[in-house]
């Protein structure tokens, strides 16, 4: 008996969900799918003749279906992992969320199936998203209002270059001080 009355509360609760949403977005999305579209643009993927098939673009097709029974679950699991370890990354550097943004926009980002189009070479396929931080300007703010400049790399010291014409002095033969029979240090 307390297993039917749970099933009418579940129906009645979602019935009562649907009906009390606004008919708003729905109207709307109607609405735009009623609407004819521009012209010149064409309403329908065009289909081959009456008895030809298709046969690249089925198996383009179905190419992609095998190709998305590993490279879906591999994509979840690469981006699984992103994001712990983007939140690593937020504790380990104390709260630095643009290290972590990029971290967690890599493995986020890119394409989450392999579709037709990407294995006929028409489009192509990003496993990980962007890894590049977006530009920091005058006009880009972090969320607390603090504008961050960007790091400018430092200049190689003058001390590095060496009078041999830009060979390194060691020639890599051990620690200085050391003295190497036979090497060809001048």
């Amino acid at each position: 008996m307390r297993k039917k009355s749970f099933r009418f509360a579940v129906v009645a609760l979602g019935l009562s969900v649907m009906l009390a949403m606004p008919a708003g977005p729905l109207a709307e999305y109607a609405a735009a799918q009623a609407q004819p579209a521009a012209a010149g643009a064409p309403t329908q993927v065009p289909q081959p003749d009456a008895n030809a098939v298709n046969w690249p673009g089925v198996g383009y097709g179905v190419g992609s279906l095998f190709c998305n029974l590993l490279y879906i679950p591999a994509k979840l699991v690469y981006a699984l992992l992103g994001g712990i370890v983007g939140g690593g990354t937020y504790l380990v550097t104390a709260g630095n969320k643009q290290a972590a943004n990029t971290v967690w926009r890599s493995a986020f980002g890119g394409d989450y199936v392999v579709t037709p189009e990407m294995l006929a070479g028409q489009e192509p396929i990003n496993f990980s998203g962007p890894t590049e931080t977006p530009p920091v300007g005058p006009s880009t703010s972090s969320s607390s209002g603090d504008v961050v400049a960007p790091i400018a790399p430092l200049a190689p010291p003058a001390s590095a270059s060496s009078s041999a014409g830009g060979q390194p002095l060691d020639h890599g033969s051990g620690p200085a001080g050391e003295s190497v029979p036979n090497s060809n240090i001048e």
